[in-house]
């Protein structure tokens, strides 16, 4: 595996031999876009062939290290079925192995040898990686070359803080001058917004969320008109409450994920996303004990169902990755990038008995706006799998969120139809 920097140690995989690459890289060739074979090569070049992802995607033209995220993963999984090895926990981990950047935070990727080896034979690149590392300027200058100069279309500052007030969010008496504070009951963390000279000045990424949400932030991505800011978290020493880290100066400074947002219903559905998050200052056994206090049709369980279940509700257990077992990726795109799919039971767990709630057969595995739409009951599927559009979902939505009547269920078993039936009968909104 490639080595890292003295004392870390690395997170990946123990990598195939250099003529398995080689063969692998081949087979693939075709698919390879010419995003991805620019990153391979700038990654290789890299002193060490070892960076960031933000770096690599600098490097190629983009401006957020989310493009190199997805991209990666995407060459990554084409690497695993061509290598024929077994799935890791992160696609990009058949590309490289991984640490964290003790100065920054940010992950750094060490390309294995036996894939730079690869590259070198296959004429890809040629010769040692470079020795100098780029400047931050140089790398500053390419990633501005990548961002749009206007932030037209994007929420403007006042519409971001109107649209979370609606949502039940309070502004405290004194929220600062450089952030605005915003607090919501349900949330035990604050939210905050950027300021600027005019409230209505539309940025990048206004809204200012706890770091515990990056995940949240991440899955949402390629739901239309949300956007990340340029630079993986965002640093200010108003953001009260907030855990604090180094940046370059003498001392830590509180920071969060930035988000920005192109039109009111993308803000919503991340908002939606935050209260539906369990508060992260109750203990697993304070929900413990709250589940065991609203559940009492389950007494007639076993011990171990019993337990299963509980892991179930506070997602502890193995439900989703029973669920991803079964589906292999999203159960209608075929989707395989974990952090971009939700388990979502088919009869809700309101309404699901105990042993419902367990059963992998009242689960989809779905993209978030395959998931959002069918928990909202504004889309489901006939006994055949095909889908059903509700009558809310207006076409120029459901064209917006790529839902077309053509998609359906890749695979359907008798015993999914109990569960589709009751969506259809209670949820749907037809």
């Amino acid at each position: 595996m490639a080595s890292a920097s003295k004392g870390s140690t690395l997170r990946g995989i123990t990598p195939p031999g250099t003529d398995e690459y080689i063969r692998a890289l081949r087979t693939i060739e075709p698919e390879i876009t010419a995003l991805q074979r620019d990153m391979l090569i700038a990654h290789a070049r890299f002193p060490g062939h070892a960076c960031t992802m933000t770096q690599l995607a600098a490097l190629v033209g983009k401006a957020s290290f989310q493009v190199a995220n997805i991209q990666y993963g995407r060459l990554g999984g084409r690497l695993i079925t061509a290598l024929g090895i077994p799935s890791p926990k992160w696609k990009v981990y058949a590309i490289a192995g991984f640490d964290d950047d003790p100065e920054t935070g940010e992950s750094r990727a060490y390309m294995y040898p036996e894939v730079n080896a690869a590259l070198q034979q296959m004429g890809w690149i040629s010769g040692e990686a470079s020795t100098e590392a780029p400047q931050s300027s140089e790398l500053q200058s390419v990633a501005k070359q990548a961002v749009p100069t206007s932030d037209v279309g994007m929420l403007s500052i006042n519409e971001v803080i109107t649209t979370l007030k609606q949502r039940g969010f309070t502004k405290p008496a004194q929220s600062g001058l450089k952030v605005v504070r915003l607090d919501h009951p349900d949330l035990a963390s604050p939210v905050y917004v950027k300021q600027s000279s005019s409230i209505h000045a539309r940025l990048q990424a206004p809204l200012v969320l706890h770091p515990q949400y990056e995940a949240v932030v991440q899955n949402l991505l390629l739901q239309p008109g949300i956007a990340r800011g340029h630079t993986r978290y965002y640093h200010n020493t108003n953001l009260r409450g907030f855990p604090k880290r180094r940046n370059g100066g003498a001392s830590d400074i509180a920071y969060g994920v930035d988000v920005g947002f192109h039109n009111s219903a993308a803000l919503l559905v991340l908002v939606d996303e935050l209260l539906d998050e369990p508060r992260p200052l109750a203990s697993n056994s304070e929900r413990s004990a709250d589940l065991a206090r609203v559940l009492p049709e389950d007494i007639a369980l076993t011990d171990t169902e019993r337990d299963a279940l509980i892991k179930a509700r506070v997602g502890q257990s193995g439900y989703r990755d029973e669920l991803l077992g079964y589906w292999g990726g999203c159960a209608v795109t075929d989707c395989c990038v974990p952090t971009l799919l939700r388990a979502s039971h088919i009869k809700p767990w309101r309404a699901a008995s105990g042993a419902e709630r367990l059963d992998k057969f009242n689960g989809l595995l779905l993209t978030p706006n395959l998931d959002l739409a069918f928990d909202q009951g504004l889309i489901s599927f006939d006994d055949h799998g095909q889908i059903l559009l509700g009558e809310d979902l207006d076409p120029d939505s459901a064209r917006a969120l790529n839902i077309t009547s053509d998609l359906r269920l890749r695979q359907i078993d008798a015993r999914h139809r109990e569960y589709l039936a009751w969506h259809r009968d209670n949820l749907f909104r037809k």
